[in-house]
C-alpha cells in the first residue's frame, strides 16, 4: 500500500498509467466515473460538492467545469498541486481521512460526496464508521457514492483475486458487500450497491 509519499512519486504519471491499464485494479475506471458522474444529476453548477481522496481531480475537474462548488481531501501533497492548478477556487485539505474528517470541514454541508478508488485503505468496519461521519456533512436531500475496487459477494472476490494473484495487493481491503451490508444496515444507513466492471462498484448512501 503506497503512503503519502508514494503518491506523491506517482501523481506525475498517475492519469496516463490508469489510462494504460487493463483488467484489474482499473478494468471499468471510466465507467466508474462516468456512473458517479450521471449519479449526480443535471444540475451540478452551484452544487458543492466534497471529493474524498480525489488524486488528481479527473472526475472533480470535470464538475468544477460545469460550476461545482468543490472541495477536497487528500493526502498527497503533490496531488493537490496538480489539483489545485486544474482547479484555482476548489478548496483542497491535506489529511489523511483514516484519521476521520479534518477539523477544516467541521460543520460543513455538502449536496454530494463522493470518493473514487480511496476507501480501500480502510477496513470493513472502518469504512462503515467513516461513511456515518460523511454522513453528519450531507445537507437535506445529499447522497454519498463511494466507488472503488469492489465485488458483490466473496466468491466474485475470490475468483478476480486468483485470477491476478500475481498482482493483487493483498494490502489492501475492498469492498465485498456480503462483508459488508449487515454492518451498513446497524448503521442505519440506507444504501443501494452496483456492480459496474468484474472489479468495480458503487455504494450510494441516501
Amino acid at each position: 500500500m503506497l503512503d503519502s509519499k508514494g503518491f506523491d512519486l506517482w501523481s506525475e504519471s498517475y492519469d496516463q498509467s490508469i489510462a494504460d491499464s487493463k483488467g484489474y485494479p482499473f478494468e471499468g475506471y471510466y465507467d466508474v466515473l462516468a456512473y458517479v458522474y450521471n449519479q449526480l444529476g443535471s444540475n451540478i453548477s452551484g452544487s458543492k460538492i466534497l471529493d474524498i481522496g480525489f488524486g488528481t481531480g479527473t472526475l472533480t475537474n470535470r464538475l468544477y467545469q460545469e460550476g461545482a462548488i468543490i472541495y477536497g481531501v487528500d493526502f498527497s501533497a503533490n496531488m493537490i498541486k496538480i489539483a489545485q492548478e486544474k482547479m484555482p477556487n476548489g478548496r483542497f485539505v491535506q489529511a489523511d481521512f483514516s484519521q476521520g474528517i479534518p477539523p477544516e470541514l467541521t460543520g460543513a454541508k455538502f449536496n454530494s460526496i463522493i470518493s473514487t478508488y480511496a476507501i480501500h485503505h480502510l477496513d470493513h468496519r472502518a469504512k462503515v464508521d467513516f461513511i456515518k461521519e460523511l454522513k453528519t456533512l450531507l445537507a437535506p436531500g445529499g447522497q454519498i457514492i463511494i466507488a472503488d475496487v469492489a465485488f458483490r459477494t466473496i466468491s466474485d472476490f475470490e475468483e478476480c483475486r486468483l485470477k491476478n494473484i500475481d498482482r493483487w495487493d493483498n494490502d489492501e481491503i475492498y469492498i465485498v458487500m456480503e462483508e459488508i451490508e449487515d454492518l451498513l444496515k446497524k448503521q442505519g444507513l440506507n444504501f443501494a450497491y452496483h456492480q459496474i466492471s468484474s472489479c468495480a462498484g458503487a455504494l450510494v448512501i441516501k
